[in-house]
């Protein structure tokens, strides 16, 4: 059983809290040295002050994410579709050449509005729910040539 130690609060008053005292708490949870990773020791202390157990789904996150956090980051929010802003799909559908522009930040402009996801595009086009990837012919498999 874990001894009685004090568990902060609050977020703020671990960051708070010197970095050797948060090496030991890390220390309680994981045999692996501590390398700031502050949300990974906050989402311990609140699983402790919950009772709650970590699901290993997350742990093996936790461990994956170990000796470089910001990559989690990274894979967190990459682009569905590697397309460039800028950058036109044109597909004919029925005798009609439909254009669609790619903006900024994963957004797809159609006929002057704008859609979230390239299947809402082509949803708009055929009439009926369809995958925008197969339907624009997309492909994000760089393994293919």
């Amino acid at each position: 059983m874990k001894s009685k130690i004090y568990l902060p609060k609050t977020l703020e008053e671990l960051k708070r809290i010197k970095h050797e005292k948060q090496a030991m708490l890390w220390a309680r949870y994981v045999p692996h040295p501590y390398k700031r990773q502050i949300r990974a020791l906050w989402y311990y202390i609140e699983c402790e002050n919950l009772r709650l157990k970590i699901e290993p789904k997350h742990l093996q996150k936790i461990r994956k994410y170990l000796d470089n956090p910001d990559d989690c980051m990274v894979k967190t929010y990459k682009r569905k579709y590697n397309l460039m802003p800028g950058t036109e799909l044109i597909r004919t559908f029925r005798g009609i050449e439909h254009k669609v522009m790619v903006g900024e930040g994963n957004e797809f402009i159609y006929r002057e509005k704008t859609y979230k996801t390239i299947s809402a595009v082509a949803k708009e086009i055929c009439g009926k729910k369809v995958s925008g990837y197969d339907f624009f012919g997309l492909d994000n498999n760089p393994n293919r040539a």
